[in-house]
């Protein structure tokens, strides 16, 4: 059980089943997590990894079940997946009673979310208290390496056949001034409205405001939001990079607008439109194509041009190669808004597949600025791929690690 690949493809032989592929989300327990009525918290940034839970109403508790294989058990059971509207938060209830021995803290949850040979998804999960010590430092070395420690709360979210997480000098200058800042306590807003809660971390790291890019430290994305559910930083679309689709066949600006656009009264084209994988009132959309691993650009029945996975992949690493997200606790009174700086959770390798899945959940967005002159040039301002909110910034990378 030495290396994670190894002991998951065990696992899910248990099951009767075979490996093709696996992702992980492994959390250290606290205080406030248990097996039963309470369950196991998960993060907001763990949401992904679970099964979709429909909500139709915030104010209304909701639970949904899903099938996961006990791995210590040998068996398949039902787990219960709830909100409650209350916090909000969400658990998981219905595992292991050993999960109950809170003096035996640390407590280890390792879930699995594995696609098997056949095609089919499946959930597993094993835990693993402090009690039994080796096997307890066998798991988590395994998740999360020998250079963390198992803090209570701290959680990572990895695909199974990564190399375990190692802390570099600029992720580790970060971690010691967030520290500094955290160490302040309650820190007044230093910009009214949404962006303040980033603005405010920023400053306080001697980050300089960039208007032409996201700013950023020593190479790793910043991005700051509320520590609740629905509580972000800003409500406002975040810019990943700009990448034009290959036309086919291979067109001229004045060819592609006249194609895409729509005349005005003084005859000229223009096109400022948003695109997503649902039909706009152009015709134009997006259509994902897994199996051929690319993104089609499509106006009704016709197909325009794509986008190569290989091509967005290498734009995404590009300009998102490592991202820290950091949360804060809000607390307003009056006009007066102060912010708690409480955890960070750092991401690295974006991945195309999440990128193609935040594509068909229409969470990234495609768009066209184009306009004609009256001497008949085109002017382009680029063909940005967008985030609709900059919250969902995480959820483009395959690796996540909460470290303070």
């Amino acid at each position: 059980m030495s290396k994670l690949p190894d002991y998951v493809a065990a696992a899910v032989k248990k099951a009767g089943k075979s490996l093709q592929s696996g992702e992980v989300f492994s959390k250290i327990l606290t205080a406030n997590d248990d097996s039963g009525r309470h369950g196991v918290l998960v993060p907001n940034d763990a949401y992904p990894f679970f099964p979709e839970l429909h909500i139709p109403d915030h104010k209304i508790n909701v639970t949904s079940e899903f099938s996961a294989f006990d791995v210590a058990a040998g068996k398949w059971v039902t787990l219960a997946y709830k909100y409650y509207e209350r916090y909000p938060e969400r658990r998981i209830t219905r595992l292991s009673g050993l999960l109950n021995d809170r003096v035996a803290d640390p407590r280890i949850i390792v879930f699995f979310r594995v696609i098997h040979l056949d095609g089919s998804l499946g959930y597993y999960f094993d835990c693993e208290n402090f009690v039994a010590k080796a096997r307890f430092s066998e798991l988590f070395e395994m998740v999360f390496g020998k250079e963390v420690a198992p803090k209570l709360g701290i959680y990572v979210v990895r695909s199974v056949d990564f190399s375990v997480f190692k802390e570099d000098e600029a992720l580790g200058e970060l971690l010691d001034k967030f520290d500094d800042v955290r160490g302040r306590g309650w820190i007044d807003s230093l910009r009214e409205g949404d962006t303040g809660i980033g603005y405010t971390f920023e400053s306080l790291l001697g980050i300089q405001e960039n208007n032409d890019k996201r700013a950023d430290f020593r190479g790793i994305e910043i991005k700051c939001k509320g520590t609740k559910e629905g509580v972000s930083s800003a409500s406002g679309k975040l810019n990943l990079f700009q990448q034009g689709p290959a036309w086919s066949p291979k067109r001229s600006n004045k060819q592609v607008i006249q194609l895409i656009g729509r005349a005005g009264e003084d005859g000229l084209f223009k096109c400022h439109s948003q695109l997503t994988t649902t039909e706009n009132n152009l015709g134009l959309f997006l259509s994902v194509q897994g199996n051929d691993r690319r993104i089609d650009l499509q106006k009704k029945t016709d197909t325009l041009g794509y986008w190569d996975y290989s091509v967005l992949e290498k734009r995404l690493a590009e300009k998102h190669s490592r991202a820290a997200v950091v949360k804060a606790a809000v607390r307003k009174s009056g006009r007066t808004t102060k912010f708690r700086y409480d955890e960070l959770l750092y991401c690295e390798r974006p991945s195309i597949q999440k990128f193609v899945g935040l594509v068909e959940n229409r969470n990234i967005v495609f768009e066209f600025l184009m306009s004609e002159k009256a001497t008949g040039s085109v002017r382009n301002h680029g063909y940005p791929w967008r985030l609709v909110r900059e919250e969902f910034l995480d959820n483009l990378f395959s690796f996540q690690i909460k470290l303070r």
